[in-house]
């Protein structure tokens, strides 16, 4: 799926909902990001964090930050994942609607299977799981 476009990755994916500002407009795959997808970490927590919280363990850890296009890899290449509890991309927030700053997420509603946006400066629940990347080999 390297060089696909957002839409592509999207339908892709197969979700049962996914987001109307989930398109190459709003979150356009970069040239970067056309080697597809790389090596996702799951951080689990245990109690409701920020997600600066969540970014200063990523990087004690070593882990890097993900992209948003990792989640539209990721998502539609791992859907069972995201039946087990939700998954957010601390990626660069995209500021959306009203100013607010968004970051894509997985999640399941009712047996299916969504991709959409969480505010990125809202406080997560104990059962939200962080995407990170393993490091990349100098």
């Amino acid at each position: 799926m390297g060089g696909a476009s957002t839409e592509a990755l999207v339908e892709a994916g197969r979700y049962g909902y996914a987001h109307s500002c989930l398109t190459s407009e709003s979150f356009p795959v970069r040239p970067s990001a056309a080697g597809g997808a790389r090596e996702i970490v799951l951080l689990d927590v245990d109690h409701e964090v920020t997600a600066d919280e969540v970014l200063a363990e990523a990087r004690r850890r070593g882990l890097e930050r993900p992209t948003y296009e990792d989640a539209l890899y990721f998502g539609s290449q791992h859907p069972e994942v995201q039946r087990e509890r939700p998954v957010i991309f601390l990626h660069e927030p995209w500021e959306g609607f009203f100013g607010r700053r968004d970051v894509l997420c997985l999640w399941t509603n009712a047996g299916r299977r969504e991709i959409g946006l969480e505010g990125f400066d809202a406080r997560f629940r104990p059962d939200h799981r962080f995407a990170f990347l393993k490091p990349t080999d100098p």
